[in-house]
């Protein structure tokens, strides 16, 4: 098994209860650990036996950018799921999301960290 990660993505996006956090946004930023299923790759230098974190990091950017949600643990999971369904060689993720600035007193964030895990 291999793991991939993508550490402290950042992203301005608008999620949140609040109205005001829907109108003015907020920096958000991940961290994606993804378990893979890659064969071996002795004398083999290709993209398309791998998991592209490229691929990856633009997926979960799309999903963060043209949606908006009120709950983290909501985004979490779409983003969690959606990586699976969507990377046949992602056997299990672990996400962690922050938000900056979150509206309930002098903090730096607050993180919902979850693992979602191939059925």
């Amino acid at each position: 098994m291999t793991t991939i990660r993508i550490n402290n993505a950042r992203f301005f996006a608008y999620h949140g209860v609040h109205q005001y956090e829907k109108d003015f946004g907020n920096e958000f930023q991940l961290d994606v650990e993804m378990h893979c299923n890659i064969p071996s790759l002795a004398g083999v230098d290709d993209l398309s036996l791998t998991v592209d974190y490229q691929s990856v990091y633009n997926h979960i950017r799309e999903i963060i950018l043209n949606n908006k949600f009120n709950l983290l643990e909501t985004l979490n999971q779409v983003i969690g799921n959606s990586i699976l369904e969507n990377f046949e060689l992602v056997e299990s993720v672990k996400l962690s999301i922050r938000k900056s600035n979150a509206p309930i007193g002098l903090i730096d964030s607050v993180e919902i960290i979850s693992d979602y895990k191939r059925t």
